[in-house]
């Protein structure tokens, strides 16, 4: 497919056609005309249509069944749903993970129910497990509708200084640097480095008398009325939480020092014991037949590919 006048264009998205509208699996083809799609309705995000193409290229699992799925109206693609998918091995077992992403449906088109239709195509394999992180109201309840069950209510932030009083609880020993931080992983954390290196992600180790902690972190910005944007880094993946906690001020101060942020924010299911966090409502949903929500990271997903 050659190039495709915008989306945005008051003349085609907002103008809707009378053929019926469909849906199908995405094709390599279609990868500009959903970029275009999605700098258009995410136009607040400040992510430029080239800035989506991963969502469109990634592959992380061989025999991936697809990269997502269009609403397409004669021909025109005005709608997407992503579909990131993973083979994981957590705790023991095995499974496939789904994690969508950029929901977008051309204004015109919008107050349908055509969320609905986009997940309705994307979840027909019982076996795999599906992650929503945001979705808004109206997703929110097309995922209910499937049996979606809330993962995540709140996003916690944690800025300097707020966990000062871990400084004195144990010493840790905090390694960034990226050959001696992936010669001292087992196997499985070893594909996870190796998979998450082109994506500019943070890998460090902290490691206490208790235990080590795997961890891969990724520079994000958080826009505020007052400013453009605040950055800061947001924890994908810890190996060992208790560690975590244990030395939370300390690792957060090396991370904000490595990747000169305002603070770190984490999901609160990744601590056995929330510790003193200030609360960001950000809701994620799920559906697994094989994992636990404090199971679930956000590895593999679109915190990694975008630059959000």
């Amino acid at each position: 497919m050659g190039p495709q006048q915008s989306v945005a264009d008051p003349q085609t998205a907002n103008t809707p056609r009378r053929s019926g509208i469909g849906v199908r699996p995405t094709t390599p083809a279609d990868t500009a005309e959903i970029c275009d799609l999605l700098e258009h309705c995410f136009v607040r995000s400040g992510i430029p249509a080239d800035g989506w193409r991963p969502l469109c290229t990634t592959n992380w699992l061989a025999d991936n069944p697809t990269r997502g799925f269009v609403l397409t109206d004669g021909g025109r693609i005005v709608g997407y749903l992503a579909t990131i998918y993973s083979q994981r091995e957590i705790n023991g077992k095995t499974g496939i993970v789904c994690d969508y992403s950029s929901y977008c449906v051309a204004p015109a088109y919008r107050g349908r129910g055509l969320a609905r239709t986009l997940v309705a195509a994307s979840v027909r394999d019982e076996r795999i497990t599906y992650i929503s992180h945001g979705p808004v109201p109206p997703t929110q309840r097309a995922l209910e509708a499937f049996g979606f069950a809330i993962l995540d209510r709140s996003m916690l932030l944690f800025p300097p200084g707020l966990n000062a009083e871990t400084l004195w609880r144990s010493r840790v020993h905090i390694d960034v640097n990226e050959q001696t931080v992936r010669a001292s992983l087992g196997q499985a954390e070893r594909r996870i480095y190796d998979d998450h290196a082109p994506y500019d992600c943070l890998h460090m180790t902290a490691s206490d008398a208790g235990g080590t902690a795997y961890l891969v972190v990724k520079r994000r910005r958080r826009r505020v009325p007052w400013w453009t944007s605040i950055p800061f880094s947001q924890i994908l993946y810890c190996s060992a939480p208790d560690v975590l906690a244990r030395n939370l001020e300390r690792i957060k101060l090396a991370i904000m020092r490595q990747q000169k942020t305002c603070g770190i924010a984490m999901h609160e299911r990744f601590f056995p014991k929330v510790p003193r966090a200030i609360r960001r409502k950000e809701i994620a949903q799920y559906r697994s037949p094989v994992f636990t929500p404090n199971e679930l990271d956000l590895l593999y997903s679109e915190f990694v590919l975008l630059d959000m």
